[in-house]
């Protein structure tokens, strides 16, 4: 769960960060609330080249130079496909996502053998969704990770729109919530981010907060944003919340908040094991109930060798096999950079076990 506990970025090591850079091909379709995670992040490399990413929006729409290599950053397809969750339907975002990750001969087949991290955010319709609408998307999401195993996947809440606990915005957010909870599913909870001020004391949520971080105080209107950019004007989020550009449907600190959250989020994804782990340790090799690959990490071409007690596949970001092992002979395979999977043949289980550098 990514939430408002997921916006210190002091926490995570650089070395994380660099990892999510290099591994991390984002597809990312949006409209207006879904920039903010964008915005945010924009504000955050304009002060720190370390959080250097790739958005493609400007070169697909506009035209202009070559494009950065998609292998060296991390990388969205921003804006393409367009859209977001719940427009212009409840399903064609599912439709968009399929065609993409099929490598299918049309308008989204952007590098799309590089896409191992999809992304969708809603814009407004959560508010006036039903619970079945809700269901469809869960049920929508489930079938593509079930499609493409090798492609992760990542759940969203929706904005604030100030109807409180007992509307029905919070309660399909919880729909949403419980549903990932349940299922050990990746969610990053938008709706949370934008119920608390960096100081994570108050959920503003229930005291009608809104998306422009508005909400009732004994009867005034206030703006938690600007109230605590008031209170701390020399704090580094005020810096980079005044240096942001124009964060749609909310305010510039928010904007922050998500990107710093988004960061957090790939970073885990990158392997980081959170703020527990040590600041600036490298990755162990990873095993999977007696799988072993090695050398890990590899460099963006070597050979793979696995070791396995039982009969295994192995395939890549985009579900397609590489190779097969039978428990007595581990296969050698040349392969380059991206993520690895194994999918046990007897359970049909599917774990990541190697991210190739």
């Amino acid at each position: 769960m990514i939430d408002h506990h997921c916006t210190d970025l002091s926490l995570v090591p650089e070395y994380w960060i660099r990892q999510a850079r290099s591994t991390i091909k984002l597809t990312y379709g949006h409209t207006s609330h879904g920039s903010q995670v964008v915005t945010g992040m924009e504000a955050l490399l304009d002060s720190f080249p370390v959080y250097q990413f790739f958005n493609d929006h400007a070169y697909y729409r506009y035209g202009g130079g070559n494009p950065q290599a998609p292998d060296t950053v991390m990388s969205f397809w921003d804006y393409v496909p367009g859209g977001d969750l719940g427009n212009p339907n409840w399903t064609a975002w599912a439709g968009l996502t399929d065609t993409m990750l099929s490598n299918a001969n049309g308008a989204y087949t952007i590098y799309p053998h590089l896409r191992n991290l999809v992304v969708w955010s809603w814009c407004g319709q959560v508010s006036w969704a039903d619970s079945g609408n809700i269901a469809t998307y869960l049920s929508l999401m489930t079938q593509l990770e079930l499609a493409y195993p090798g492609a992760t996947f990542v759940y969203m809440t929706s904005h604030l729109d100030g109807t409180g606990a007992s509307g029905n915005l919070n309660l399909r957010n919880n729909q949403i919530r419980s549903y990932c909870q349940a299922n050990d599913k990746l969610l990053f909870d938008f709706a949370d981010i934008e119920s608390y001020d960096p100081d994570g004391l108050v959920n503003y949520m229930p005291l009608y907060a809104d998306d422009n971080c508005d909400y009732d105080s004994s009867g005034y209107a206030r703006n938690w944003a600007q109230s605590w950019i008031a209170r701390n004007p020399d704090h580094e989020l005020a810096r980079l919340a005044a240096a942001c550009g124009d964060c749609a449907h909310s305010q510039r600190l928010n904007c922050i908040l998500k990107g710093r959250a988004f960061w957090w989020m790939v970073a885990r994804l990158a392997g980081w094991e959170g703020p527990s782990g040590v600041a600036g340790e490298k990755p162990q090799p990873l095993t999977a109930q007696g799988f072993t690959v090695w050398p890990d990490p590899v460099r963006s071409l070597s050979e793979l060798r696995f070791s396995a007690p039982g009969s295994y596949r192995i395939f890549n970001a985009l579900g397609q096999l590489v190779a097969e092992c039978d428990g007595r002979t581990p296969p050698n395979k040349m392969v380059r950079a991206g993520h690895y999977f194994v999918r046990e043949q007897t359970s049909g289980a599917c774990r990541r076990v190697a991210v190739v550098r």
